[in-house]
């Protein structure tokens, strides 16, 4: 079921307020066919709602854009780093300190490495 749940004012329950069932596939993946999971490995994009061993869910039919967070192939593992665009040239940002940008080439997609846009973070609050 989906309802709205509001932050601070407590809401008195009325039967039948859930409304129709929540399809979660629909919901987190409305393009199954490129859409991937990987699990997020460290503390580099807590700032980005990350968190180690979060469940992430990439669709790979995104045009990425200058703030999205994404998945790049690198010299031979995958990145998750936030994109960022500078003038003409597309970045990935440093998520560590004394670690450098690494330039993307986001016109030739195979030479760029990007394997596609984090749409979603799951991860548990216990």
């Amino acid at each position: 079921m989906l309802a709205d749940l509001p932050i601070g004012e407590p809401v008195p329950f009325c039967p039948g307020s859930l409304g129709e069932g929540l399809d979660l596939q629909a919901a987190l993946i409305p393009n199954p066919v490129c859409t991937f999971y990987m699990r997020a490995s460290g503390n580099g994009m807590r700032q980005h709602g990350i968190n180690d061993g979060d469940l992430v869910v990439i669709d790979r039919s995104v045009e990425p854009c200058s703030g999205h967070v994404v998945v790049v192939a690198h010299q031979g593992s995958f990145l998750l780093r936030p994109l960022l665009r500078q003038g003409e040239q597309w970045l990935l940002e440093p998520v560590r300190p004394g670690e450098a940008a690494i330039p993307l080439d986001l016109e030739v997609f195979d030479r760029s490495g990007l394997f596609g846009v984090v749409v979603h973070a799951v991860h548990h609050l216990g």
